[in-house]
């Protein structure tokens, strides 16, 4: 199937957090000068925050690389072929739009904290991300076979989603002091990971023939290819944070660290339609090398997919999720 896709082929807004708002709202907190008292008989306190988490899962982006290669040695390499040979003429090609890779997310979540002692806090939360790139592109092939008779060949990728998602419960460990106005930390946290990561793409193809003889569309098609995939692994986290009172019992607070986020197996079901037919498949995700030999030239290419042949040259396959993370929210305390 996955080999197919030469046939098939010719077939989380950037979230930029000010500080401004937090260090401006210093005069608000001026009137708690006695916020180290107050805040020691607050022991429990809800956070609810939202930020930026920064990805590269290397290895599910290769899914791009290999589907724009494909189309590279389908028709630039082969076009560059025939007119080196004098097969045709000149050829040209037009565009707009491309594939994209995951290279964010964002996340939502909440943690409630209880206060041990004045320097030390335990707590429980659950954080929800997604990441994930939704494109399209629309490219236009056009060779001049003779000074009377060319070829257009269109492809319409109307839909391009590579998207993952993760669900981490926690427990973390707070040690923190007291800064005048500002309460700084540094925490610990970790817990299982349940995450999943899906691919889909649609090809609309067309070619159409200009010649004095006949001028028309000899042939079209339509195909789309999706894959899904989920397991379960484990986070951990460190990182820093600053919070500072804004009224009452409520703290703004800015936190940032590093999270080591990755899911070692993944399983899931994949289709495919193709000429009007379905293929339907259910595997275990894997790294496949493939290798395409063509009179013009030999690529190899390494990507995942949960769709496997005996022919598959196939490795094991991590959902790598890890990276920095920025986060901004809301701390009640009770």
């Amino acid at each position: 199937m996955i080999s197919g896709r030469l046939r098939r082929y010719a077939t989380g807004p950037v979230i930029v957090v000010s500080l401004v708002g937090l260090w401006l709202a210093g005069p608000a907190a001026a009137e708690a000068g006695d916020r180290g008292e107050a805040a020691k008989r607050i022991r429990f306190r809800l956070d609810l925050y939202t930020g930026l988490s920064l990805l590269d899962p290397r290895v599910l982006n290769q899914i791009v690389d290999y589907d724009t290669g494909v189309r590279q040695l389908a028709y630039d390499d082969y076009f560059d072929y025939l007119e080196a040979n004098g097969a045709i003429l000149a050829w040209s090609k037009e565009g707009e739009g491309r594939e994209k890779k995951i290279r964010s997310g964002v996340p939502f979540g909440f943690r409630a904290r209880y206060s041990v002692s004045d320097f030390l806090a335990v707590s429980v939360g659950f954080e929800v991300m997604r990441g994930g790139r939704d494109g399209s592109s629309f490219i236009r092939y056009v060779r001049n076979e003779s000074a009377v008779e060319t070829y257009t060949e269109s492809l319409d990728i109307s839909a391009y989603r590579l998207k993952t998602r993760a669900y981490a419960p926690s427990v973390g460990l707070h040690l923190f002091k007291r800064l005048g106005s500002l309460d700084a930390e540094v925490f610990f946290a970790g817990g299982p990971l349940f995450a999943a990561c899906s691919y889909e793409s649609q090809v609309n193809y067309t070619w159409m023939m200009q010649s004095p003889i006949a001028t028309g569309v000899p042939f079209a098609s339509e195909s789309l290819v999706a894959q899904d995939g989920s397991g379960t692994g484990v986070s951990l986290e460190a990182g820093g944070r600053l919070s500072l009172p804004v009224f009452g019992r409520i703290d703004l607070f800015l936190e940032g660290g590093y999270a080591y986020q990755v899911v070692k197996s993944l399983s899931g079901e994949g289709s495919e339609i193709q000429g009007g037919t379905l293929t339907t498949w259910e595997g275990t995700w894997r790294e496949k090398t493939e290798t395409m030999t063509m009179p013009w030239g030999t690529c190899t290419w390494r990507f995942p997919t949960n769709y496997e042949t005996e022919a598959s040259a196939n490795g094991d396959f991590r959902l790598d999720l890890s990276g920095f993370r920025l986060r901004i929210g809301a701390s009640v305390g009770f």
